[in-house]
C-alpha cells in the first residue's frame, strides 16, 4: 500500500502521524505532509496528488487527512481530483479524521469526512485503525494517545494532563529546523522527540523529568551532549550538513559583468548570520548565501568574495555591507514550496 498522510502542525497533528507511523512501518510506503490552516492545506494536497502521479503503482493508495478541517469548496475540489485519478487508472481511497466543530457542514455532506468532537484527532486515528486492522495495542502508544487527548481537549482531570502541557510546548517550541526548508528532517525530528518523551510517561513526576530533559534530548539529536557545545552551535553545524547535502538543488547564480557568483538559497530560515558564515567557510566553492523570508524579505551574507551590498541594491532595492546586506522582493507571492522561491530568485538574477 502507498500511504499519504497530511496532518496539522501541533501536538495533535504530529500525534496522528506518530500513530500511523507505528501502524504502517512494516507494510506500507509512507509519505508524510504537514500544514497549517489556510492556503497551505490545498498546497499540500496538490503536493500529494503530484507525488501519487510521480510514484505510479498498481498497489492501492490511501490518502488520510487528520486534525485539519476543510472548507466545502476544498472538499468538492478534493472529491473531483481523486475521481479524476481513479478514472485514469489509479486506485485511490481517501478520508478525513478530525474533531473541529467548524467542519460539521462538510461532515454532513461527505461520507469520507469523519468528524468526532469528543475525541482529539490522534485518538480518532488510533481507535479507528485499531478497530480496522485488529492489531495488538502498543502500551507506550496507548499512553501517548490518552495524554494527547487530555491536553488537546483540555481535560484537566484526564490522563497525564500536566505531562501534556510539557509535550505541547515541546512541539510548539520545536523550531530548530525550518519545515519549509527541511520538511522531512523537521518532521522526523519532532516525531523522534515525541518517541523519546513517551519514555517518561510511566515514570513518577514524568512531566517534570521530561521538562528537565528537553535540552539534553535536543542536544543529543543534533549530535552533541549537555557539555559538548551550545544548542545554537550544534543546530548550525547540523543545518550546514543538511544544506551541504542539498547544495546542488539549492544553488543559484548571479552574474556581474564577467564575474559569475554561486550562491546557496534557503527559504524562511531567518537569523542566518551564524549559519551562513559557517556554511561558506565549510563550502568555499560558494560565494554567497541568500535567505528569503515568508514575506519576501531577503538576507544576504558573503565571506569576502563578492559584494552582496551590490546584489541587494540592484535586485532587491536594499543595501548594507560588503558581507552582510538585505532587501525585499517586490510583489512577492507567498509559497509553501521551495521550488517556487528558487524560480523567483532565478528570474530576478537573470
Amino acid at each position: 500500500m502507498q500511504f499519504h498522510h497530511l496532518s496539522h502542525i501541533d501536538l495533535d497533528g504530529y500525534g496522528c502521524q506518530l500513530v500511523t507511523q507505528e501502524f504502517f512501518k512494516d507494510n506500507a510506503t509512507i509519505f508524510f505532509y504537514n500544514a497549517n490552516y489556510g492556503k497551505e492545506v490545498q498546497a499540500r494536497i496538490e503536493q500529494i496528488i503530484q507525488n501519487i502521479k510521480a510514484n505510479p503503482s498498481d498497489k492501492e493508495v490511501w490518502v488520510l487527512i487528520s486534525d485539519l478541517n476543510l472548507t466545502l469548496s476544498e472538499c468538492e475540489w478534493l472529491t473531483e481530483v481523486i475521481l479524476d485519478l481513479n478514472l485514469s487508472g489509479y486506485k485511490v481511497s481517501y478520508e478525513l479524521m478530525d474533531h473541529h466543530k467548524s467542519g460539521q457542514e462538510c461532515a454532513d455532506k461527505y461520507q469520507w469526512y469523519q468528524l468526532d468532537t469528543k475525541r482529539c484527532a490522534t485518538k480518532i486515528v488510533y481507535e479507528t485503525l485499531l478497530e480496522r486492522y485488529h492489531k495488538p495495542k502498543v502500551e507506550w502508544l496507548e499512553a501517548m494517545v490518552r495524554m494527547i487527548n487530555s491536553i488537546d481537549l483540555w481535560l484537566e482531570n484526564g490522563d497525564n494532563f500536566e505531562f501534556g502541557k510539557v509535550a505541547m510546548r515541546l512541539i510548539v517550541e520545536c523550531k530548530e529546523l525550518n519545515r519549509f526548508m527541511f520538511d522531512d528532517e523537521d518532521r522526523i525530528y519532532k516525531l523522534t522527540l515525541l518517541r523519546e518523551a513517551a519514555k517518561f510517561l510511566a515514570k513518577e513526576r514524568g512531566h517534570i523529568l521530561l521538562d528537565n530533559a528537553i535540552l539534553e534530548l535536543k542536544k543529543k539529536y543534533f549530535k552533541g551532549s549537555l557539555e559538548s557545545d551550545t544548542l545554537d552551535n550544534l543546530i548550525s553545524s547540523y543545518q550546514v550538513d543538511l544544506l551541504t547535502q542539498k547544495s546542488e538543488i539549492c544553488s543559484v547564480y548571479y552574474q556581474e559583468g564577467i564575474a559569475k557568483y554561486r550562491g546557496l538559497l534557503s527559504y524562511s530560515i531567518g537569523n542566518i548570520s551564524v549559519l551562513a558564515n559557517l556554511f561558506l567557510k565549510r563550502n568555499p566553492h560558494f560565494d554567497f548565501f541568500i535567505d528569503v523570508s515568508a514575506k519576501g524579505n531577503v538576507s544576504l551574507r558573503a565571506n569576502n568574495v563578492c559584494d552582496v551590498s551590490l546584489i541587494a541594491k540592484k535586485c532587491f532595492n536594499g543595501g548594507g555591507h560588503f558581507n552582510a546586506s538585505g532587501g525585499k522582493i517586490e510583489d512577492f507571492k507567498e509559497s509553501f514550496v521551495y521550488g517556487d522561491i528558487k524560480a523567483c530568485i532565478t528570474d530576478i538574477f537573470y
